[in-house]
């Protein structure tokens, strides 16, 4: 490159910001996360738990303000009967949630062994896996919504599950390794413009897929609504209804609470199906973004996307 065409680019303020993160940010972080990750990893489940509720209330004062400024603010719409002191304690649970599951990516081998999850309504899945039907799994981003994979395995599912990659490189290095130990990594689909002809296939094997619909998406959480306008078009919750019709597939919601640091609960409720028309889908639509909203208003402090969502 001519020194003259890299002044050009260092005056371009977008181009500066992108290699500053990929060439200083991103290595620095993604260090600290690996002496983090494999030092996680030869200590107890318990002492990992508590290393988590430590550095997430810490994470949040130094390193991600203003996440943590929208959290306030995002609480203050969602839960205003609440007292500040009671909102507070929603705060604080929220980010030592969120770093608990973080830390214990060092440990979801041994974690998806050694801890106790409990499934309510199993009889929903034990049908559905004898119905002789693809089954698409809609979850949210609470709990450690990691182990459901292996869950879904153990219960004789062979789930593809639709993620997100994370930005940074060496954080993206790790999770691979983690859903490596733990022998699901070949059931995690990264989003391409590919994924969705992978996605088809395998439902058109009579296979299983596991998708979040509350993904966050240019700059904003889009489900569930929560007071906002339903999106109903290129999001995960318009594509699990499209794909359960196409295929003739079961949707089965299931949300992961995180019960103690050894204890675990996934729900399940009740399965549907969609017919083909456009007012069977306008109506899964809704009934998806109201399971949705109604469990996590009730678990706030463990949802992942709660300071991600612009209110």
């Amino acid at each position: 490159m001519k020194l003259t065409d890299l002044l050009k680019k260092l005056q371009n303020q977008q181009w500066r910001k992108k290699n500053i993160r990929y060439w200083l940010k991103d290595p620095f972080w993604g260090s600290l996360d690996y002496l983090t990750h494999y030092g996680l990893r030869y200590l107890s489940i318990e002492n990992n738990a508590k290393v988590g509720r430590f550095l997430g209330p810490l994470s949040a004062k130094y390193r991600f303000k203003v996440a943590d400024a929208r959290v306030k603010h995002n609480l203050s719409v969602l839960k205003p009967e609440l007292s500040a002191q009671a909102r507070e304690k929603i705060r604080l649970k929220s980010w030592q949630n969120i770093a608990q599951s973080m830390c214990e990516y060092s440990l979801l081998d041994k974690i998806s062994n050694d801890t106790q999850v409990k499934i309510e309504n199993k009889h929903y899945v034990d049908t559905a896996a004898k119905a002789n039907q693809p089954v698409i799994f809609v979850s949210a981003h609470t709990g450690n919504w990691e182990l459901r994979t292996a869950e879904l395995i153990d219960l004789g599912f062979n789930p593809l599950c639709l993620y997100k990659p994370v930005r940074n490189r060496f954080a993206l290095k790790i999770v691979i390794r983690a859903r490596t130990r733990m022998l699901a990594a070949k059931h995690f689909l990264g989003s391409s413009p590919s994924a969705m002809r992978t996605m088809c296939e395998h439902l058109n094997n009579g296979d299983a897929l596991w998708v979040a619909i509350d993904e966050y998406k240019k700059g904003q959480v889009l489900s569930p609504s929560l007071g906002r306008n339903l999106e109903t078009s290129a999001t995960n919750a318009s594509y699990v209804v499209r794909l359960a019709q196409r295929y003739n597939a079961i949707i089965i919601p299931i949300w992961t609470k995180r019960e103690q640091d050894l204890s675990f609960r996934i729900k399940v409720s009740k399965p549907f199906s969609v017919a083909k028309s456009k007012q069977a889908k306008a109506d899964a639509l809704i009934k998806l973004d109201t399971l949705l909203e109604e469990w996590v208003m009730d678990n706030l402090e463990q949802w992942y996307m709660l300071h991600e969502l612009r209110l």
